[in-house]
């Protein structure tokens, strides 16, 4: 079948050759590997019939071909030479219409009856008529070169489609077939079409529609050699001319192994299908036995790095590459294996079995290693090794601290893969000033170390306790020893009622009931623009550095533009102070 793409489904009814689309010249042709008596044709349509179409044959083996009838819309236009209308004589060739219409638009039929009803016929088993509607080959062509009109524009719209093809063919016995010799013979004569007997010691090949060709072909198992004189005398069917022996039973005899057409029962007994790999063979009658007696023909000397009785497998050490063709002479690749995680000296899987599990190429890996050429580490084994009887050795890993998704480890150092707060070879230890390693996304806990109760913001690792100053305590040294207390960030406060004013007044409050004061002390010094106050601190416990913040409300709705802070040191500050580097300027604020 050419230019067209197959669909296949379980139902017939579901399958169909449907042609590529917008292809004029599609033809399918059908080889019968024998001479057959042609009685019918039937061809159903999956879509529009073609509106121009052909059917021949070929007796020939293609060479030749002979129309046997023309079918088209418009046979004028189609087939402008060919007579149109029902043919008067057995050999007429015509063109019919009938089959060619636009309707029905699916399922429709193309019928062809060799032996028309309304010609009369004699004997249909004449040697005219046997040798006229007698093939080979059979094909059916769509036409080329049409002009479209509209029909015909129609039913190229998704491409002609062919569901069904049934081919009758009658080929009854007109006298008893030939018998075979050894050890028994076979009754002389059989109703038409009925199978020969077999006798014991005899291996049967009953073929019904050959003609000319014996009805039984046979040889002795006790005593080996043909016993019909015209088994394997002609050439054999292969798939190129091949220098091949005759695969039968005693008879050896080397000769072309070319298409045999005229006598297609020795194609399966006689020829070696080698795929290309050898060019002698030979019979083995265990083999056809095996195979149903169909074949006993053995390939020898299989080249390319074949075996097998057909070439057909690669030796060891090699497997069929799944994109080559069987008949290349690089189908078969040598195993790439990894000798440090692979099997068996490098052995790997021959072909692609589904059923068994074969990978094409797949090499046996040691316990621990995977790959197609066992070159690496399962996830969870690092350490790919030729003297690890396992190639690979498990990660050590603490599940806690470890990357849950992916392999625990580096496969070639075995470093653990940790989380974000984790750190350790093994994963199993907290980043500093964190604790609590456990299944958290995380990994681990931040300290949180009071940052005035604590020294510093380190904790350990299991119990997360922070590292406490004197009379402190608790896990983060945010509470105090019973008997102390502490002082707020801002105990040293002074209040502007208290504070010395120039153009400016204490104002008095009496603090809210139902929520709390804005305010310390008895209330507000009140300050005018160009207003100053003076603050007398007297109680700062030693030198060190230290924040000035002013508290205020505003009575205004704009913000203050300026306020000027001037610090006045009671002497000046000695070099060997926490606050030596002071200059004049940061006392200006």
């Amino acid at each position: 079948i050419e230019n067209v793409v197959t669909s296949f489904a379980p139902r017939p009814k579901k399958a169909w050759w449907q042609s590529e689309n917008g292809m004029e010249h599609v033809s399918i042709q059908l080889d019968l590997e024998a001479e057959f008596h042609f009685t019918h044709l039937i061809m159903t349509f999956k879509t529009f019939r073609p509106a121009a179409m052909l059917v021949e044959r070929s007796a020939d083996f293609g060479r030749t071909w002979k129309v046997y009838r023309y079918f088209a819309y418009d046979c004028a236009a189609s087939f402008p030479h060919v007579p149109h209308g029902p043919p008067r004589r057995i050999d007429d060739v015509v063109c019919e219409s009938r089959y060619s219409d636009i309707e029905p638009s699916t399922e429709g039929e193309v019928i062809y009856r060799v032996l028309d009803p309304a010609i009369p016929i004699q004997d249909p088993y004449s040697p005219a008529i046997q040798s006229d509607h007698a093939g080979h080959k059979m094909q059916w062509v769509n036409h080329p070169g049409l002009n479209l009109d509209w029909e015909q524009e129609k039913r190229n719209l998704q491409g002609r489609a062919s569901g069904k093809l049934q081919f009758w063919e009658s080929c009854p016995f007109r006298q008893g077939p030939p018998g075979c010799i050894h050890q028994g013979q076979l009754s002389p004569g059989h109703n038409p079409g009925e199978r020969p007997t077999t006798h014991k010691g005899a291996v049967p090949r009953a073929l019904f529609c050959a003609r000319g060709v014996p009805a039984c072909l046979c040889w002795s198992v006790q005593s080996p050699g043909p016993h019909t004189g015209r088994l394997c005398t002609a050439t054999c069917m292969g798939v190129e001319p091949l220098q091949l022996y005759t695969a039968q039973p005693g008879h050896v005899q080397p000769h072309a192994c070319e298409p045999n057409h005229a006598q297609p029962w020795a194609n399966t007994l006689c020829c070696c299908d080698c795929n290309e790999h050898s060019r002698r063979c030979h019979f083995d009658m265990a083999v056809f036995l095996a195979t149903g007696n169909t074949s006993g023909a053995v390939c020898d000397n299989c080249q390319h790095n074949t075996m097998g009785r057909r070439c057909h497998l690669c030796k060891p050490f090699y497997y069929k590459d799944p994109t080559k063709d069987l008949r290349d002479p690089t189908v078969c690749q040598a195993c790439d294996c990894d000798p440090e995680g692979s099997l068996d000296g490098g052995l790997c899987d021959g072909a692609d079995d589904p059923a068994r599990g074969l990978i094409a190429g797949q090499c046996r890996c040691k316990e621990h290693v995977a790959g197609p050429r066992c070159d690496r580490c399962k996830p969870g084994f690092f350490g790919l090794s030729t003297e690890n009887p396992r190639g690979c050795q498990r990660c050590h890993c603490d599940p806690r601290g470890t990357v849950a998704d992916g392999s625990q480890c580096d496969p070639v150092s075995g470093e653990c893969f940790c989380k974000r707060l984790v750190t350790g070879r093994n994963c199993n230890q907290c980043l500093p000033e964190h604790w609590g390693l456990s299944h958290d996304i995380q990994g681990c806990r931040p300290c949180d170390c009071d940052v005035g109760g604590a020294r510093n913001n380190l904790c350990a690792m299991e119990t997360g306790q922070c590292q406490c100053r004197s009379h402190v305590m608790g896990r983060q040294c945010e509470q105090v020893e019973p008997g102390f207390y502490r002082i707020n960030l801002d105990h040293y406060t002074y209040e502007a009622e208290d504070a010395r004013l120039h153009q400016g007044s204490v104002v008095e409050r009496e603090p809210p009931t139902d929520r709390s004061a804005s305010w310390t002390g008895t209330g507000f010094a009140h300050m005018l623009e160009g207003g100053w106050l003076e603050f007398h601190v007297s109680d700062v416990p030693f030198s060190m550095e230290y924040d000035v913040i002013i508290r205020y409300e505003p009575q205004h709705p704009e913000a203050w533009q300026e306020v000027r802070l001037r610090l006045l040191r009671p002497s000046p500050v000695s070099a060997s102070s926490p606050c030596g580097n002071t200059i004049p300027a940061d006392d200006q604020l």
